[in-house]
């Protein structure tokens, strides 16, 4: 019996121990996304990174997907899964390891999916990283834009027809173009997807 409580209580130990581990790094993406935010690059910059770990360089031009794959290029020593090329490329790896879902508010660091910023009908336009998720469910992220260059962005799939509530922006709009304020326009009806190297959230 002794043997056995011992065994649970190393398996329980381990699970803790990735636990706290993941939250930490999960911490870093979020801690790194804002360091790249307050940076204020324009769209595209080009800028030579560094990494902490290995002090490896690295030139990144910071549109969407290169500020999401900087941002996980830095907060994270050894990745389990290495993001890296356009949105629709970062998407494919990820739902190649199963690692896209949808249906439930994602963690802090996980990696947010649009459709239809460029185009009415083009999928896996742009990404962004997940900082926080407000009581009233607004995710904020932070994104790569064309016009702003790297700036903060909200979500909040409750209330999809609604850029703002009760004065709080709840929704972004993510679309270019001549119908760039409409309905359509909002990141709630841009969204396709979440993405995770970690565990993906019930």
């Amino acid at each position: 019996m002794r043997f056995y409580i011992a065994v649970l209580f190393i398996i329980l130990s381990s699970f803790l121990q990735q636990l706290f581990c993941q939250e930490d790094t999960r911490k870093e993406i979020v801690k790194w996304a804002n360091f790249y935010l307050n940076k204020h690059y324009k769209y595209n910059q080009s800028d030579t990174i560094i990494n902490p770990f290995t002090k490896e360089k690295k030139k990144v031009n910071f549109d969407c997907s290169g500020f999401v794959s900087a941002v996980y290029w830095t907060a994270i020593e050894n990745p389990s899964i290495k993001l890296s090329g356009s949105t629709e490329n970062i998407y494919y790896i990820l739902s190649k390891e199963n690692k896209t879902y949808k249906n439930v508010l994602p963690n802090i660091g996980d990696i947010i999916f649009f459709d239809k910023t460029t185009s009415p009908n083009k999928k896996l336009t742009h990404s962004g990283i997940v900082i926080d998720i407000d009581e009233d469910e607004t995710i904020t992220y932070i994104h790569a834009t064309t016009s702003k260059g790297t700036i903060l962005g909200y979500m909040n799939l409750k209330y999809p027809e609604l850029a703002r509530k009760d004065g709080k922006v709840i929704n972004s709009y993510l679309r270019r173009g001549s119908r760039a304020n409409g309905t359509d326009s909002l990141a709630s009806y841009c969204f396709n997807s979440y993405g995770t190297i970690f565990e993906k959230p019930n």
